[in-house]
């Protein structure tokens, strides 16, 4: 009886150890550490944001991106069955909107510093004042981004000074600072290759432009 209970225990405890050496195969290929941000330009970010659904991408999908650049705007549309998904890179309005509600009472109202939150919890988006590109500006030289389907981007014009919830001048102060001390640039009107960057210095509601192949972000 206790040649066989002694059994059972070893067979027991062999299972075990199997299952904690199994390997345990997952969705997906890439997990972002946290440590470090990735700098490059917007010419970069559009088309790799969007790529993240590919086999092989980040979250471990098997959708297939249109990365062919073609004047019918269909670049970066998925060309499968849709995944109820659709990552892409932040637009200024997305951007915009996110700023705006975290000065709202759904939000952290006080001024958000690198690695805080918009809702003063784990519940919110974690800041990264590192200057971030977004998808948006008066670019007419960038392939990528010319022909890039309208929802991937927020066009402007040299003649267009801001988008409605945008949190550009709709949160611009008298003093020529942003809401929450957030330095500003009047960017619009610049040329035709100027894109827009955000989280310049000071809060989350500032920006800058900047022709888009001078700097990585």
């Amino acid at each position: 009886m206790k040649m066989k209970k002694k059994f059972f225990t070893a067979i027991i405890g062999l299972t075990t150890i199997g299952a904690l050496l199994m390997p345990i195969k997952a969705n997906a290929a890439l997990q972002a550490n946290g440590n470090a941000s990735i700098q490059n330009t917007i010419a970069y970010w559009i088309e790799n944001v969007r790529k993240m659904e590919e086999a092989g991408g980040t979250l471990g999908l098997t959708d297939k991106i249109n990365t062919t650049i073609d004047e019918n705007t269909n670049t970066y549309l998925t060309s499968v069955s849709s995944n109820n998904l659709d990552i892409h890179m932040q637009k200024n309005s997305e951007y915009g909107a996110m700023a705006i509600l975290s000065a709202s009472a759904y939000g952290n109202q006080n001024v958000i510093g690198d690695g805080e939150t918009t809702t003063g919890n784990k519940s919110g988006v974690y800041m990264k004042l590192n200057k971030e590109w977004v998808s948006a500006g008066t670019i007419s030289e960038l392939p990528n981004y010319l022909h890039a389907n309208a929802k991937y981007k927020d066009i402007y014009t040299t003649t267009q000074t801001s988008k409605p919830g945008d949190a550009l001048l709709e949160t611009y102060r008298p003093d020529g600072y942003n809401w929450h001390n957030g330095i500003s640039s009047s960017w619009f009107a610049l040329d035709s290759h100027s894109g827009l960057i955000r989280g310049y210095a000071g809060s989350i509601f500032s920006y800058y432009g900047h022709c888009y192949y001078h700097i990585n972000r």
